[in-house]
């Protein structure tokens, strides 16, 4: 099939073409990147979620600390 599309080498799109681009291995790389950059972005956002809950969770014992600091001094 690739010899009876012709595409310029550097304007090539995966999806203007799909038996092209299946034959050519590009759809398959074009769906393993997808899959990469969907990971990426997910991990990004766990990574964000993360660090509020541990932002959270020190400022939350920070106040427990002062807390019984405070209970320690009035006795």
């Amino acid at each position: 099939m690739l010899i009876e599309h012709e595409h310029q080498p550097s304007v090539f799109d995966p999806g203007h073409c799909r038996p092209c681009a299946h034959e050519a291995g590009l759809l398959d790389h074009c769906h393993r990147v997808q899959r990469k950059e969907a990971c990426f972005r997910q991990a990004r956002a766990w990574a964000s979620a993360a660090r509020t809950y541990a932002t959270w969770a020190l400022g939350t014992s920070a106040v427990a600390v002062l807390l019984a600091f405070l209970t320690l001094l009035t006795g």
